[in-house]
């Protein structure tokens, strides 16, 4: 019997980059299916649930800016598509497997690295749908991962996402100096390969319960703003003075349980694909 792993969202750049992974370098000893149809067709989603092993539940509005703009269209897609998933598979009383993928919103920010026992306290309307998720599922399920995932980088990311932002405001600055709101902040943030490779080799692992990914480094807008137009556009260039915060929030992944399971002990270099 070949397991079957079902994933959702697999459109999404995530979803992509996990989908080229498995077939790359996973040997096929389980067999990958595709849900297809809206994520909110919950009659079609539980039949497909019913064949699935393991769910990798990737559909999502993941912007910010998406999901402030349309509340409730992001609460039917981020925490009643959970919330239903979660029902079925506690309805079929099975074993199957949810991998749930949460966000380092769910925690404020700490002058320590965050670990999974950190202060869980989400700011944003984004944050607070993963952890009323998160909650569910832990409630209701035994055998799942929630992973929270800190910010990362695809170069085939929209321009709403931090770095394309950055990028396109730095190739159409006038003269040197550039406005970004709050660029003080540090940030951890990962590459969209590193970030495949830890949750995809998650799938496969016995572990159940929580964990963060992330590269471990924090760096702030700043130094990326700098580094960025450095190293692209040859340009250098100052922050304007008034958006800087006089305290900034710091939100930087402690990985040590990610990388105790998953045994990968490469080092993550954004500035490579930059």
């Amino acid at each position: 019997y070949k397991m079957i792993l079902g994933i959702t969202g697999y459109k999404g750049i995530l979803g992509k980059s996990i989908i080229n992974y498995l077939k790359k370098y996973e040997k096929s000893d389980y067999s990958i299916s595709l849900y297809k149809n809206n994520i909110l067709d919950f009659e079609k989603l539980g039949k497909w649930i019913d064949k699935i092993d393991i769910i990798l539940h990737l559909a999502a509005v993941t912007s910010i800016h998406e999901v402030n703009k349309n509340k409730k269209y992001a609460e039917q897609v981020n925490h009643l598509s959970v919330k239903f998933i979660v029902k079925k598979i506690k309805h079929i009383s099975s074993n199957k497997k949810l991998i749930f993928i949460s966000s380092s919103h769910v925690y404020s920010s700490s002058n320590k690295k965050i670990s999974e026992n950190s202060l869980v306290n989400p700011s944003t309307y984004y944050g607070k749908l993963k952890y009323k998720s998160e909650k569910e599922i832990q409630r209701n399920l035994s055998n799942f991962i929630i992973i929270r995932l800190f910010s990362y980088y695809s170069p085939k990311q929209s321009k709403e996402f931090l770095i394309p932002a950055l990028i396109n405001k730095i190739k159409n600055i006038e003269g040197r100096k550039l406005k970004i709101k709050n660029y003080n902040n540090i940030r951890d943030i990962s590459t969209i390969d590193y970030v495949t490779k830890q949750i995809t080799s998650l799938i496969f692992k016995k572990f159940v319960g929580i964990v963060n990914c992330g590269s471990g480094n924090g760096i702030s807008l700043e130094n990326l703003a700098k580094k960025i137009a450095y190293d692209k556009f040859k340009k250098n260039i100052e922050l304007d003075k008034r958006f800087k915060l006089k305290k900034p929030s710091k939100i930087i992944c402690n990985n040590y349980k990610l990388l105790k399971i998953t045994g990968i002990k490469k080092m993550d270099n954004l500035f490579k694909i930059l």
